[in-house]
């Protein structure tokens, strides 16, 4: 029996024959949470009512126990989980926690002769005991019919609290149960706990939304700084033009054209004073608006002409760029 959350109370699991229930191996009873509480100071009279509702009406001993159960859900006989250890001189009880989540063996033997049910248990390791748990005597040719089905079942309550795992077992009749190979049994499958499974259930839709807005503001910023310094590139400028220089470099010459670097405005654009980041040299930048007057006939002839002139009275032409947007 493994249980989803430990605090929460859960149900059982039998084993028996159809028609007629034989034992009950395990069994929390069912109820109101607060049957399952341990006492607290304070607790209302309707909690302690509502508890002893429950156990008035399925008579357990406590919540880890075994009972031998004869159509009724009230136990023939029954007894705490656990087990008489053989190597103790006194047989010295041990007991065992159902809901620990730990693989145990559980024998159920009928005597027909003596009409005697005897339940015994035990950790995985450990071989049958001696002595049984809990016994009692009870003739079941009563109840069952000459066909009869042998198996187990479980109940999880309402919400999922517990899984029961069945990892092997073996049948006799006339004749002692064969002797399961424990070393061949499967392993107990890993499970994942509720309040596991609700800070995945909230995280991991945060962690996609925020890894996804991280993408998608890295994708914005590289097509934003792209267009920005994006530059366009014509046949004639391979022939006619000068060297060509980034727009990039005369963005950060001008400290992005700040209006404190404008030297002057004319009818076709302003003009920037700039430093170069690489030599140093001051320059003058003329930026053209496409809202400008002048077109781009116009632009392109300005350029190749001051491209081609060399006079100590005029400003050389040093470099040019053109870029998109």
């Amino acid at each position: 029996v493994r249980p989803c959350r430990p605090e929460r109370p859960w149900h059982g699991v039998r084993r028996g024959r159809q028609p007629g229930l034989l034992q009950r191996a395990a069994q929390r009873v069912p109820g109101p949470p607060q049957r399952h509480q341990r006492r607290r100071h304070g607790q209302s009279p309707a909690r302690r009512r509502a508890r002893h509702h429950a156990d008035d009406e399925f008579r357990d001993i406590n919540d880890s126990h075994v009972g031998i159960d004869i159509n009724s859900l009230h136990s023939l006989r029954s007894y705490s989980a656990g087990y008489y250890n053989d190597d103790d001189n006194n047989n010295g009880f041990r007991n065992l926690t159902l809901i620990s989540g730990k693989a145990m063996q559980v024998w159920v033997d009928y005597d027909r002769e003596t009409t005697r049910i005897d339940v015994t248990m035990a950790p995985l390791a450990v071989a049958k005991p001696k002595r049984p748990l809990v016994s009692a005597r009870y003739n079941l040719s009563k109840l069952l019919k000459d066909v009869a089905y042998i198996g187990f079942s479980a109940a999880t309550g309402g919400t999922l609290r517990s899984r029961h795992y069945v990892l092997g077992w073996s049948f006799g009749l006339g004749r002692p149960a064969p002797a399961i190979d424990i070393t061949k049994l499967p392993k107990l499958p890993r499970t994942v706990s509720k309040d596991r499974s609700r800070i995945l259930q909230i995280t991991l839709p945060l962690s996609t939304a925020a890894f996804l807005l991280t993408v998608g503001a890295a994708v914005f910023m590289l097509v934003r700084r792209h267009r920005r310094y994006s530059e366009l590139l014509e046949d004639w400028e391979i022939e006619f033009g000068p060297h060509r220089v980034l727009y990039k470099d005369l963005f950060h010459a001008t400290e992005g054209f700040k209006n404190s670097c404008i030297l002057g405005i004319g009818g076709f654009g302003r003009v920037y004073r700039g430093v170069l980041p690489t030599s140093k040299s001051e320059i003058a930048v003329k930026r053209v608006s496409h809202g400008s007057r002048q077109g781009m006939k116009q632009f392109i002839a300005e350029i190749v002409s001051l491209g081609r002139l060399q006079h100590h009275n005029l400003v050389q032409l040093l470099s040019y760029c053109r870029r998109s947007g």
